[in-house]
């Protein structure tokens, strides 16, 4: 793996030093990289997932699909 970026040489090396920067509702964890800071995200097990642009995007995607099909389910209810 080559760096493309000097701040990145330290990860490239000896790999990432995570730090947490958040803790998501659904109890999992948000880490950043305090070199390069990239972030993963640990799953219920603990395993790390990169959460890309892409991924966030897709992920707020769904979150606001699920919000609006249970504000149209109430109001269905509700008529």
């Amino acid at each position: 793996m080559k760096p493309k970026t000097t701040k990145a040489l330290p990860c490239a090396i000896f790999g990432h030093n995570y730090v947490k920067s958040k803790t998501n509702i659904d109890h999992t964890i948000e880490m950043t990289c305090t070199h390069c800071d990239t972030v993963v995200v640990t799953d219920h097990h603990g395993n790390f997932e990169n959460n890309t642009v892409a991924n966030k995007q897709i992920s707020e995607t769904l979150q606001e699909l699920y919000r609006l099909t249970k504000c149209i389910a109430k109001t269905k209810v509700a008529s």
